[in-house]
């Protein structure tokens, strides 16, 4: 996918339901997810062991056999499940997937949970990866679309609040439907939300952006697909099976661990995948509807009382408050500060990071090499402990 200057994204009311780039094609043989009863990815509840967590993508996609039922999996695992239930890039799943493994899974087994933790290889810091839903602030986040802040919940930013699931699912259209503007509207939102709210809100600069980037996952790679509607639509039965909502409008019912995709659903086409760069231009246009969104910072003890980093001093220049917003800059700079932070989260608590940070360069960089990201050489974290929610880290 060719890099997209801000001059050619789309007005923000005016993008559909496959992103920055249009879906063109539809073949109902390429693209239809097979879940039926019966079929190798036919829908199974999750056993007591198995593993899920607060993505309802992730979780579907366990429970259908894309990604390994136990929840554990590995970076090829991943690429290949989430490429085949949902159009999701190659080089995107893989990026992900080794931050999840650096900084919450086992990097000597090369393993990550999509929930809770789990036994590693080694003694020590490995034995007990923690998954990704008690990775506050270095993989999940604060300003969820349906999970609650970890500070406001008792720790808790697994389970789906239904209070914001409702939030969410009352703001279809006219049409019962769901597009990304609507998405950034709850996106802003539920941000607000959190700054008005939770003394200890904190947006890290990888783990700040996932939010945003899970909002616009929502429309991007849960929508169904047809030969009237090749870039996708997203209805309200489609949303509720994604996230195990049951019940009528007036009374919904949330089944945790149990998402599905639905029957008779089409994925967006391959030659469309979801990418960073996709996602790097749907941050961009968030950002132009809502800059106050796409900013890393955070409260500072007391409610309402958001100060940003000071970018320059963190990045030795490269980006700033204004430069931040411009093109994929945000992006670039979430992947680039996960990959400058490894080494240093790990130091100390593995003996030899070597082969972790090879590890972690080998499938970032091509991340970054598509996002046409500036080099960054300085990654200074020390103004990040001003904020209390930095530190917080809530355990299972």
């Amino acid at each position: 996918m060719a890099h997209l200057h801000k001059r050619q994204l789309p007005l923000s009311a005016n993008e559909k339901n496959s992103g920055p780039i249009d879906s063109t094609v539809f073949s109902a043989q390429e693209q239809l997810v097979d879940v039926r009863p019966g079929t190798t990815h036919e829908y199974r509840d999750p056993t007591a062991s198995d593993k899920r967590g607060p993505c309802p993508g992730l979780n579907a996609a366990a429970n259908h056999g894309f990604l390994p039922r136990s929840g554990i999996t590995n970076i090829q695992q991943t690429v290949d499940g989430l490429s085949a239930a949902y159009g999701f890039g190659p080089e995107f799943a893989a990026g992900l997937s080794v931050i999840a493994i650096a900084l919450t899974g086992d990097p000597l087994a090369q393993t990550w949970s999509i929930g809770g933790g789990y036994t590693g290889a080694l003694g020590g810091l490995l034995s007990n990866p923690s998954g990704i839903s008690f990775s506050h602030n270095t993989y999940e986040s604060d300003a969820s679309p349906t999970r609650a802040d970890a500070y406001l919940n008792n720790g808790n930013a697994v389970s789906l609040i239904l209070s914001k699931f409702d939030s969410l699912y009352s703001k279809a259209n006219s049409a019962g439907e769901f597009t990304l503007d609507i998405l950034r509207d709850h996106n802003k939102e539920v941000h607000d939300f959190s700054v008005q709210n939770n003394p200890y809100f904190f947006q890290a600069p990888f783990a700040g952006l996932v939010p945003p980037i899970a909002h616009h996952f929502v429309v991007n790679l849960m929508s169904n697909h047809s030969a009237e509607n090749k870039n996708g639509f997203l209805t309200k039965e489609v949303l509720k099976s994604f996230f195990a909502i049951s019940g009528p409008d007036t009374a919904h019912v949330y089944s945790q661990g149990k998402e599905r995709i639905p029957l008779n659903w089409y994925r967006r086409p391959t030659s469309n995948p979801y990418n960073a760069p996709a996602a790097g231009a749907d941050v961009a246009i968030l950002a132009t509807k809502y800059p106050d969104v796409v900013r890393f910072g955070g409260n500072t003890g007391t409610t309402n009382s958001f100060t940003g980093i000071n970018l320059g001093d963190v990045t030795g220049g490269v980006y700033n408050a204004q430069t931040l917003l411009q093109g994929n800059n945000a992006l670039c700079f979430a992947f680039q500060a996960a990959q400058q932070g490894i080494p240093s989260i790990l130091q100390g608590l593995v003996s030899n990071i070597g082969p972790i940070v090879t590890l972690v360069n080998q499938y970032i960089n091509p991340v970054t090499s598509s996002l046409s990201c500036p080099a960054l050489n300085t990654f200074n974290q020390s103004s990040f402990n001003q904020y209390p929610g930095y530190k917080y880290a809530p355990k299972a």
